[in-house]
């Protein structure tokens, strides 16, 4: 049986809630402004991406067909800017890019709906939105370098490679960051493994060495020897 009575229990919720709100309170919620802001930033980075994912495409196919060049460059005008030459491996880079950025913009604009939704949306994760897509990208080039490394090497540029399963793993990247993060600490576990300890090897081989030195700084600074000539 409970040593406590029910009123008991009641103050002891109503002090757990209090403090609930005390703690949330201190966080203080994105402004409305900076909300829709963000909001409109989140919009706009979803058109721009799919925009020039759909004008690099036919170009990037068109370059990485069988019997193209290797050194053949295409125009590419993203959105009517500019003009630049694209050759099959920049525009493979490119696709990459892209592709990891529209992966982060799902999860970031998931985050921020659900977010929103519940009210509470707070200021200090305003930086994780606006560095969600760098980070997505920069990953997935680090996995598309590896796996270019890795499965393709001696191949004959990037006619060799499969842009569809590049894109969609750059994009899974992107959605999926912390598990591609995982993943690539694995391999890295495993390629670079050592057998024990090297920081604590470390130490012990310093440790040796100033135990050396002190025994012969003492040998040093003994006593003659009373008994001798």
């Amino acid at each position: 049986m409970s040593g406590t009575t029910p009123r008991q229990d009641d103050e002891t919720a109503e002090r757990t809630d209090g403090a609930g709100a005390a703690a949330g309170a201190r966080q203080h919620h994105l402004p409305t402004a900076a909300t829709a802001a963000l909001g409109v930033l989140l919009l706009a980075e979803v058109v721009l991406l799919c925009g020039g994912l759909l004008s690099l495409w036919p170009i990037l196919l068109a370059l990485v067909a069988p019997g193209t060049d290797v050194a053949a460059t295409v125009r590419w005008s993203p959105l009517g800017l500019g003009g630049w030459a694209l050759t099959a491996d920049v525009a493979m880079l490119l696709a990459v890019i892209l592709c990891s950025a529209l992966g982060s913009f799902v999860h970031a604009a998931t985050s921020f709906a659900t977010y929103v939704g519940n009210r509470r949306l707070y200021a200090s994760w305003l930086w994780w939105y606006l560095l969600r897509a760098g980070i997505g990208v920069a990953l997935a080039l680090l996995v598309y370098l590896l796996l270019r490394g890795g499965l393709f090497a001696g191949s004959s540029g990037a006619g060799a490679t499969n842009p569809y399963g590049f894109s969609g793993i750059a994009g899974l990247c992107g959605l999926f960051s912390k598990q591609a993060t995982d993943k690539l600490r694995e391999i890295c576990d495993t390629i670079l493994s050592t057998k024990g300890d090297g920081d604590r090897d470390r130490r012990d081989k310093l440790a040796a060495v100033q135990n050396a030195v002190v025994r012969n700084t003492a040998v040093q600074n003994r006593d003659p020897d009373p008994a001798g000539p």
